[in-house]
Parts: C-alpha cells; structure tokens; sequence
C-alpha cells in the first residue's frame, strides 16, 4: 500500500506555490544574494522555472525551455522523474530526516550496496559527504593521513571545485589565486590536449615525460606526493579525453612511487560518458574516486570510494560533517543508480545521444571560428576563436543569451572560458535535441556567415 501511494504521489504534476512573482523574486535576488553566486552571469534578467519535466523546464507563464546543462551535469535523469519522486515520498514517509552521522541508516546500507555494484570489487568503503568539493577535501586529506606525504600532484585544465583543499588543485587560476590555498605543495602538469591558441600542443608521451622529470625532482628533494588527482574526462575544462594511454601511464607511475590515484568523477560520473564512471573507459583502476552532482541529481551528497584499507586508517571523527549521508540524499541516490540501470542510459548515452551530438555539431568543425568539436558521451563543447585563432570567451556568453532567446539553457566553460558546452539529460527525447542542436548550429555559424557577406 505505502510503495503504490508513493508511486502515485510521484505521478502528480510538479506545481511550485510562491507568494512572490518572477519579477519580485529576481529583484529579490539582486538585492540580497552575494555578487559571488552564478545567478546573473549570463543575464540581467533569468528566467524564472516553477515546474519542470524530463529535459524541459517552464516559467510561470507557460514559457518552456530545452534544458542543455542539466544543473552542471548534475540532473542526469531529467526533471520531475518518477522513480526521484517516490524515493523522496519513501524517505518523508519514515518521519526522518536526520539523525546526524553516529547512527546507522537503512538509506545509506542501500547507497553502499548500490555504489559497491558499480565500482571495483577493490573500491567498496565510502566516505560520504555533503559536496563535490568535499569529496575532494576529504580525499585529499585520507591520502595524506595514511601515505604520510603532504604534496598534491594535478593538471593543467583540471576543476575540482572552490573550497579552500578543492580550490588548490583547481588549475584556473582567475578563481584560485586570489585566496590562500595549498599552492606551494601542489604541482600542476600537463594533460593531453590539441594545439591551443599559442600554439602549445601536449601529447601523451610528453605529459607523461613531465610527470617522471617532476617525481623524480621531488624524489630527490625527499618531498614524494600523496596524491595525484586528474579527471579521466575534463567537463568543466571543456569536454577534453585524453588517450587511455595516459590514464595508464598515470596508474603505473602512481603505483611505481607510492602516489594515490584519485579519480574526480564529480562531472562525469553517473552515465555521462557511456560508462558508470569515466575512467572505466581507459581500463584504469583508481585508488580513491570522488562523485558528486548526479549521484544524487540534486540534493546535496557526493562520496569518496576506495579500499577498505585506506577509508578504514584514519579514526572516527577525523572527517564527518552534520549532513553527510542525509536519508533524502541517499534515497535519491539509490534511485538514480537503479534507474541508470533499468532505463539502460548507460548505453542510450554512448549509442544514440553521442552519435546524435556528433552528427549534428560535426559541420561546426569546417568553421574557421570553431577550433575544435569535441564530444564524449552525452557531453559536448564547441570551443570558439575569433578570426585571429585568440580564444573568444566574450562570443560564448553571446551565444548562451541568443540561446535563451531560442529557449535553450547552455553552458559556457572551457580553459580559457571559449567554449560553449552541451550536457543534456540522458533521458531527452532525440527529437528535441536534434532540433536544438539544429538551432545551435545555425547560431554558432551565424557571426560567419555575417563576416563574410560583409554584414
């Protein structure tokens, strides 16, 4: 009886109730909220969403939007899915929300058996946490505590979130060097990617080659690394794969100099590139894996998986915070993984919106303004130059406000902030994205096709 109601509870329509109007919750908004939130980077004036379904999101007035950024990679299973919906109602119908973390939980036995189905046999202990960034924290901290070893090792490109620990591996330096971070114990390398705007080009062998030379160095100056952090996939640095030669390099060097392999999943994970977790696709086996975002498709948890032997060093207390495995979250995350699983959008990522993505956005690459198309998984970045090959982050905000005009949410992310990026939900209809990928297309070639009539 109470599984039937929650299931018919999940399938009323969303309806938001609010005592203010659009207007008066973003005039709201401009007065209260710090100027370091996200709100108004892209407009003045955002739309307002009160309901939302699948891949679609609507205001007030009946205005519907295509959304293409899924959260920042985090609403993997769309809007308003059924199977979020009951596992909230289960999780509220126990009457608990929270019991802090010195207790037990049936939400959060059935998250680890779920996370322990899908990793590794060898990485089935978790840390579980309120926030990507935390999982980084936390995994920093448990590769220091048992190796011994302070310094980080990270890459060039790489984004792994803005608390302070977080912030230190987080190569972009526009939102790291402004605070006092961790920097003087952390080396940041190259990873493989095209020819950039300098001419600059970073193939494996030579990223690999820069790795040795810089342990070798600290080997000699008795400073070996904890930890080398890296995304099998870079989302936020503008959808870049590096060979699986790479990753394997980096395992065998890891384990070569007692260094722990920390994979960032926080982006990718969950489907996002045809596999469970990104580094899957290289064959690799990390020694800690941090997730966050679709994990619990919006409310806050993320987690730190590794072996027992090193989630088990360190003593009760020595990384816990009020929330971490709140029941809401892990019901959410439960459900998210068990529909992954019986939707089959692992494969519906890799075999169908990939090969959509790829044969819609391969055009772009003829443009002279688009230096490079890249694609893995439900994920997308077009990376923009202006005539002179110069990074052009100014035309991406353009385009995600024309974007908008056309109802269409996108992302802008990228090295040097020049690359506009598609992340859909994996349950969106082929349809709708090969319509919106139409119109994207058209939009990006627009400004080229002005230059050269001279317009």
């Amino acid at each position: 009886m109470e599984r039937k109601r929650a299931h018919a509870l999940a399938q009323r329509p969303m309806k938001m109730k609010t005592t203010h109007s659009s207007e008066e919750i973003l005039d709201i908004t401009r007065q209260r909220e710090s100027s370091a939130a996200n709100t108004f980077r892209t407009t003045d004036s955002p739309p307002v969403f009160t309901s939302g379904q699948g891949a679609w999101l609507a205001t007030t007035t009946g205005e519907r939007y295509l959304d293409l950024v899924c959260g920042s990679a985090t609403s993997n299973l769309g809007h308003g899915h059924p199977a979020h919906r009951a596992a909230v109602v289960r999780a509220l119908d126990t009457g608990i929300i929270h019991t802090g973390t010195r207790l037990p939980s049936a939400f959060r036995v059935e998250l680890y058996e779920r996370l322990a189905s899908i990793l590794p046999a060898r990485l089935a202990c978790f840390q579980l946490v309120n926030s990507g960034a935390e999982a980084v924290e936390a995994a920093i901290k448990v590769a220091q505590y048992v190796t011994g070893r302070q310094r980080l090792l990270s890459f060039a490109g790489g984004y792994h979130g803005r608390t302070l620990g977080a912030l230190s591996v987080t190569h972009g330096a526009r939102i790291r060097e402004p605070f006092s971070t961790l920097d003087r114990i952390v080396d940041f390398l190259p990873y493989p990617c095209a020819a950039d705007s300098t001419g600059s080009s970073h193939d494996t062998q030579a990223c690999l080659a820069a790795l040795d030379a810089r342990l070798a160095e600290l080997a000699d100056a008795g400073d070996p690394p904890a930890a080398l952090i890296v995304e099998a996939v870079q989302g936020v640095g503008g959808v870049i794969a590096p060979p699986p030669a790479f990753l394997a390099g980096l395992q065998l060097r890891c384990r070569a100099h007692g260094v722990l392999l920390v994979a960032d999943e926080i982006w990718s994970g969950f489907g996002r590139c045809g596999e469970w977790f990104s580094f899957q696709r290289s064959g690799i086996e990390p020694d800690l894996v941090v997730m966050g975002k679709a994990l619990s498709a919006g409310l806050p948890l993320s987690a730190v998986a590794g072996p027992s032997d090193i989630l088990k060093a360190w003593p009760p207390g020595m990384h816990t915070s009020t929330f971490q495995g709140n029941p809401l979250s892990c019901a959410m995350a439960v459900a998210t993984i068990d529909t992954i699983r019986t939707e089959g959008l692992l494969n519906r990522a890799k075999n169908t919106i990939e090969v959509l993505l790829r044969r819609r956005l391969a055009p772009l690459d003829e443009l002279r303004t688009v230096r490079e198309v890249r694609v893995v998984g439900a994920q997308a970045a077009i990376e923009l130059v202006d005539e002179d090959g110069v990074p052009d982050a100014d035309r991406v905000g353009r385009l995600q406000r024309r974007c908008l005009d056309e109802r269409l949410l996108v992302y802008g992310g990228g090295r040097h902030g020049n690359a506009l990026i598609l992340v859909p939900p994996l349950v969106i209809d082929e349809a709708d994205l090969g319509s919106a990928l139409e119109r994207i297309a058209a939009l990006v070639g627009d400004r080229v096709a002005s230059r050269r009539q001279g317009k």
